[in-house]
């Protein structure tokens, strides 16, 4: 049985935001747990030695049993990974404000680099209800690079809901379906 201990997930106060991370944690740690053993034991199988590093929304480092036990900290790796990247990039140009961009599947967003450092922030939202709207998705509590969306991604599909508006997204061109999961295979 997957545990997930708000004191361990989100040691802070604010009973509603500890609340919904761990949530979030506990409802994505079966899914990721497994999928995370299995890289494990692939990099093994493959006599992969050296130690295997994930990236946080944070823009930290950590290692695949911590992302097993907190894979709510991945949520946004893909581009705090890219921004951390530019803050890197802009440090050595000497290059003092820039701006990172970052197209996936899904998402378009941008990052302000300052003094060649993304800004961080401690709360992040999901699963907006109005794609754009700040306050209109559940809030979690976890250390986050500061990047705004600007607009869906390149291979997002668009459709027409049930009355008649445009969606763009979140559905990609680049996901395909396994059984109880939606996971991007390439």
């Amino acid at each position: 049985m997957a545990l997930s201990l708000s004191s361990d997930v989100c040691p802070e106060i604010r009973e509603y935001e500890r609340q919904t991370t761990t949530v979030a944690n506990a409802y994505v740690k079966p899914i990721m747990s497994d999928y995370l053993a299995d890289v494990e034991n692939r990099l093994k199988a493959t006599g992969f030695t050296a130690p295997c590093l994930m990236m946080t929304s944070g823009g930290s480092l950590v290692t695949i049993a911590t992302a097993r036990d907190f894979p709510v900290r991945l949520i946004e790796s893909g581009p705090a990974g890219g921004a951390i990247l530019a803050g890197h990039l802009a440090r050595r140009l000497g290059e003092d404000s820039v701006v990172s961009f970052d197209m996936g599947g899904t998402t378009a967003k941008i990052c302000l680099i300052d003094d060649g450092e993304p800004l961080l922030g401690r709360t992040f939202e999901v699963d907006r209800a109005h794609r754009f709207m700040k306050g209109s998705g559940m809030p979690l509590k976890i250390p986050v690079v500061e990047m705004v969306e600007i607009g869906a991604g390149g291979g997002s599909l668009a459709s027409v809901d049930h009355l008649g508006r445009i969606q763009v997204g979140p559905q990609s061109a680049g996901f395909r379906t396994r059984p109880g999961l939606l996971w991007p295979w390439r």
